[in-house]
């Protein structure tokens, strides 16, 4: 690309606008297109709670068993009851075990590879990374008048909403359509002024 910004520099008494703008528009493409392959090539993207600080060789290697004993326990055609089923249920049992003892200790203590993640850490990213670990999550529903279900919370605003716009006194709303219907047969308006 940057040969073909140097022919273009060479030449361009002779080009054209339209033949200058064309080639911007290829070029800039180009560029684009390049810088786009290059971060799906090297640039990791991972969701936001990706990297586990907590985890460990032990529950790689647990992880691993499980996943070799469940191949062979599909191989075999899904037994109900056999050592392989044995095997597949153990395995997989020491896994979510072990997995569920170290998500509950990661809120519980605090190691040296958190803090290391967080030291490396700057401005912005560094509460970021500290809401993510260490914020509460509030998964409690709202309740507005000891209502929980979005459809009749909604019913009540409308009905509550509707008492408020509509007149509580009959005879009062009527004095008032009434005066409003007399002010408007004498209404002229402003006068046309040039």
């Amino acid at each position: 690309m940057y040969y073909e910004l140097i022919e273009l520099e060479n030449a361009l008494p002779s080009v054209s606008n339209v033949e200058c703008v064309s080639f911007i528009d290829s070029f800039y493409g180009k560029l684009v297109g390049s810088l786009n392959h290059s971060a799906e090539l090297h640039v990791l993207v991972h969701y936001k709670n990706y990297y586990k600080f907590w985890w460990s060789q032990e529950l790689s290697c647990l992880k691993d068993n499980a996943i070799k004993s469940s191949k062979i326990w599909k191989e075999a055609g899904r037994p109900r009851t056999s050592p392989i089923a044995d095997k597949r249920n153990s395995d997989k049992r020491k896994y979510i075990t072990m997995l569920s003892r170290e998500r509950r200790a990661e809120t519980q203590s605090y190691t040296n590879a958190l803090h290391d993640a967080l030291i490396n850490k700057t401005g912005v990213s560094f509460w970021e990374c500290w809401r993510s670990k260490f914020e509460k999550k509030n998964n409690s529903s709202q309740l507005i008048d000891d209502l929980a279900d979005d459809t009749q919370i909604a019913e009540t605003f409308a009905e509550r909403f509707r008492k408020t716009c509509t007149s509580g006194n009959e005879g009062q709303g009527n004095r008032f359509r009434s005066m409003l219907r007399d002010s408007c047969q004498d209404y002229v308006g402003s006068p046309f002024l040039d």
